[in-house]
């Protein structure tokens, strides 16, 4: 029976030949398949630190080296703001593990980066707890604070506002959260980028 690439013109039956995935590619991209599935299962919590690192042990060959730089790396950019304290320490853990498994890593200098991310992530938590609270007692204190103007059908209406409502949109907020993105996102994200070059 007559493949469907015989029936291609000659040049292009050229080209198919040469994009013709390797044995080598081949492995990476099953090994990439169950690396995805290892660190999914970490983030759903299925998997501790320790477990994920055993895992990715397991892989062999040249290829052991890019997993666990791949691993840290995804491990890296799941990193936010936001992330919960527990979180940040698991996958903490999770990257230090990691570079243990390599030939030539560099523990010691991805620990401190990562402490002093967890100390950034903290401060900022911190700061915007303090000044959403401050901004909360306010409007609470002022009544008037939560008063807002909105159309209806029949015209202008005032309205109170609950108070995190108000807070959330009062202007005070808003110039807050805008240079707190600024300055702690700034931060934030040259911190992540030292921890990727140290693991990459």
């Amino acid at each position: 029976m007559e493949k469907w690439e015989d029936k291609l013109p000659p040049r292009a039956r050229e080209r198919l030949a040469k994009i013709r995935i390797s044995s080598e590619d081949r492995e990476r991209i099953k090994n990439m398949e169950k690396l995805k599935s290892f660190l999914s299962q970490f983030y759903q919590g299925n998997l501790s630190p320790d477990d994920l690192a055993k895992k990715i042990e397991e892989f062999q060959g040249k290829e052991k080296e890019f997993l666990i730089k791949e691993a840290q790396l995804r491990l890296v950019s799941s990193l936010s703001l936001q992330i919960s304290s527990p979180d940040f320490k698991k996958r903490g853990k999770a990257i230090l593990l990691l570079e243990k498994l390599k030939t030539q890593g560099k523990y010691q200098l991805i620990k401190e980066e990562i402490n002093s991310l967890g100390s950034l992530i903290k401060r900022c938590l911190e700061e915007k707890n303090r000044a959403y609270e401050k901004l909360k007692n306010e409007v609470e204190n002022n009544p008037e604070l939560r008063i807002r103007k909105v159309r209806s059908e029949e015209g202008e209406v005032l309205i109170q506002l609950p108070v995190d409502e108000a807070v959330r949109a009062s202007t005070q907020w808003k110039d807050f959260i805008s240079r707190y993105e600024t300055i702690c996102g700034s931060e934030f994200s040259k911190s992540v980028e030292r921890i990727k070059k140290m693991v990459g």
